[in-house]
C-alpha cells in the first residue's frame, strides 16, 4: 500500500496523472489536514477518508467519494469527526447505529414475528410448532391492524387503548396476547441494538411501560383454575364416554373424541400430548404395555404403563386406524392430521359434571382419582410427569421402569370403570354399590 503526503486546493486537481490508480491493492495520500486522506483502489475507487484515535483505538472512516465531496468539504468534515473522536465518540459505531436505525424504522410486526419464530431459541432448543402457531395467530388476528405497520410506531398509548378494549371481552386471553407482543417487541429491540448496546428503536418496551405496577393499566386478574369432574359424577361421565366410543352406534369423529377424553381421564395427559400421540410410540402387545410421550410441556419425555382400562380404549382405536394416518386420535379433516380439541364432546362432559370441563380439568380429575385409590404422592407425580422439586424425588423416587407404575395405573383404571358400571346400573334402577378405593 502506497502512503504519500499531498496538498491540493480543489477536487479537480486530484488527477489521474498526479494520483494514479495502483496496479493492485490501494494507495492512500495524506493531506496536510491531520487525519484526512485520499484512498485510491486498484478498481478505480477514489474516496476521502479520515483517521484518528478514539478511546485508545485507531479508527479509519470513509467520508465520501471525491465526486460527492469537495476537498474543502472533506477538510471541514474531517475536522468535525476528529473533534468527536477526541471526546470519545466512535464514528464507526455511530454510522452502524444510523444504519440500524434506518433498517429498524421500516420492519413490521409481522416481519419481527417471522424472524422470532424462526430464530428464537430457549434452553430446550427451537420453539415448538404449536408455540409458533400461537405467535402467528396472535399477530394475524389479535394485532391484525398492527401486523404490517413498523414496530417502531407501536406506542405506550396505543398499547393502553388496545389492552383496555380487548380486556372487556376476554381478559385472560388479552393477558396472553400482550405477553406475546412484549416478547416480540423485546426481540425487535435486541435485533436492532447498536454495537454499544443502546437501543435504536423502542428504547423502552411500550408493553412494559403500559402494563406495570403504577402504570396506566394492570394485568387482568387470573384466578387459578380448579375445575374437575366431581367424584360422584365420574361414573356417569365414563358411561357416556363408553357409549359415544362405540363404533357401531356413532360416527368416527364422535368415537375419536370419546376415546381421546377417556385417554386423558385415564392417564392425566395434557391435550397436546394426547392429540399428537402416534402409534409408533404405543406398545400394546409388549409384556408391559406402554405409551411414550416425547413432546411434553416440561420437555421431559416419559414412558408410562397401559393398564387394562386404557388397553381397551387403545385397542378400539387401533381397530379403527385410518390408512395413511399414524395418529392415535386422527382428525377427519384439516392439515394437522390429528384431533386438536374434542370440544363438542367435552360440552357433554360439562353438562354431566355440572361445571365447565376443559382438557386440563381431566388432568386434575385423574390426580384426584389417584389419591382416592391410595397412589402415593411420588407415584402421582411420576404418572402426571411432574418434575420433582426435592432431593428425594429427584434422586430416589424416579425409577423410569413403567412396570413399577403399572399397579397404580391399574388401580386408577379399575376405579373409573367400576364407577361407570355403577352409574349404568343406577340408571337402570339396579341396586349396585360403586367400587370403593
Amino acid at each position: 500500500m502506497t502512503v504519500k503526503k499531498y496538498s491540493i486546493t480543489n477536487t479537480a486537481a486530484v488527477s489521474e496523472a498526479k494520483f494514479p490508480t495502483p496496479d493492485s491493492g490501494q494507495s492512500i495520500y495524506w493531506d496536510k489536514t491531520p487525519g484526512l486522506g485520499l484512498r485510491i483502489t486498484a478498481a478505480g475507487s477514489r474516496s476521502w477518508i479520515v483517521q484518528g484515535r478514539v478511546n485508545n483505538k485507531s479508527r479509519r472512516f470513509t467520508l465520501a467519494p471525491i465526486a460527492e465531496m469537495t476537498h474543502i468539504e472533506a477538510r471541514e468534515e474531517a475536522a468535525k469527526i476528529r473533534a468527536l473522536m477526541r471526546k470519545g465518540i466512535d464514528p464507526l459505531l455511530e454510522k452502524k447505529k444510523r444504519q440500524q436505525e434506518n433498517l429498524a424504522q421500516g420492519e413490521t410486526l409481522r416481519q419481527i414475528m417471522e424472524d422470532y419464530v424462526a430464530h428464537k431459541r430457549t434452553k430446550n432448543g427451537p420453539l415448538r410448532p404449536s408455540t409458533k402457531a400461537d405467535y402467528r395467530y396472535c399477530v394475524e388476528n389479535t394485532f391484525s391492524d398492527w401486523a404490517d405497520k413498523p414496530v417502531a410506531t407501536i406506542t405506550r398509548d396505543a398499547v393502553v387503548l388496545k389492552f383496555r378494549d380487548l380486556s372487556k371481552s376476554a381478559p385472560v386471553q388479552t393477558n396472553q396476547s400482550f405477553r406475546y407482543l412484549k416478547a416480540l417487541l423485546n426481540w425487535a429491540r435486541e435485533k436492532y441494538a447498536a454495537p454499544d448496546g443502546t437501543y435504536t428503536i423502542l428504547p423502552v418496551n411500550p408493553v412494559s411501560m403500559a402494563i406495570r405496577k403504577g402504570g396506566l393499566v394492570q394485568w387482568n386478574p387470573e384466578k387459578a383454575r380448579d375445575s374437575r369432574i366431581p367424584k360422584a359424577k365420574i361414573g356417569a361421565v365414563w358411561a357416556m364416554l363408553e357409549d359415544h366410543g362405540d363404533p357401531d352406534r356413532n360416527i368416527a369423529t364422535t368415537c375419536t373424541s370419546a376415546d381421546m377424553i377417556a385417554f386423558m381421564l385415564l392417564t392425566g395427559a395434557r391435550v397436546s400430548e394426547a392429540s399428537m400421540l402416534t402409534w409408533d410410540r404405543v406398545k400394546l402387545d409388549a409384556d408391559v404395555p406402554t405409551f411414550y410421550l416425547d413432546i411434553t410441556k416440561n420437555h421431559n419425555p416419559i414412558t408410562l404403563p397401559i393398564g387394562d382400562a386404557l388397553h381397551a380404549v387403545l385397542t378400539r382405536r387401533n381397530e379403527a386406524r385410518r390408512k395413511g394416518n399414524d395418529y392415535v386420535f386422527p382428525a377427519m379433516r384439516g392439515k394437522t392430521g390429528y384431533l386438536k380439541d374434542p370440544r363438542a364432546l367435552l360440552k357433554k362432559v360439562s353438562d354431566i359434571a355440572g361445571d365447565h370441563i376443559h382438557p386440563h380439568a381431566l388432568r386434575r380429575t385423574f390426580l384426584d382419582v389417584a389419591q382416592i385409590v391410595g397412589v402415593d404422592s411420588d407415584q402421582r407425580r411420576q404418572l402426571s410427569n411432574h418434575l420433582a422439586s426435592d432431593v428425594h424425588g429427584t434422586n430416589y423416587e424416579n425409577n423410569p421402569d413403567p412396570s413399577i407404575l403399572m399397579p397404580a395405573a391399574q388401580k386408577i383404571g379399575s376405579w373409573i370403570t367400576g364407577q361407570g358400571s355403577a352409574a349404568r346400573a343406577a340408571a337402570k334402577g339396579d341396586n349396585v354399590v360403586p367400587m370403593k378405593a
